[in-house]
């Protein structure tokens, strides 16, 4: 078989593998966390969650909040994968 043909068949598997969602990749995954705001240091904030566990993260001008949040308030916060927060509210 020419050498064309066997990478045309190759090009329409893949476009048919991807059209069937075999190819798509996984979207970025945002967590929620809730916990007690325990340390605030610049753009850099750490929570100590309901399983005891520190978390730090980063605050930027894009975070949606209700309003500013202090250390030893419960909040949950919208985490991305890259460890910023997308959004903080406190919790009762």
């Amino acid at each position: 078989m020419p050498r064309w043909r066997c990478l045309l068949i190759a090009l329409m598997i893949v476009g048919a593998g991807s059209s069937f969602g075999l190819a798509q990749e996984a979207g970025p995954r945002v967590t929620t966390i809730k916990g007690v705001l325990t340390i605030i240091k610049g753009d850099v904030y750490t929570m100590q969650d309901l399983s005891g566990r520190f978390v730090q993260f980063r605050v930027d001008q894009s975070t949606q909040r209700e309003r500013l949040v202090v250390p030893g308030e419960r909040i949950e916060i919208q985490l991305s994968p890259d460890g910023r927060a997308l959004s903080i509210k406190p919790v009762q």
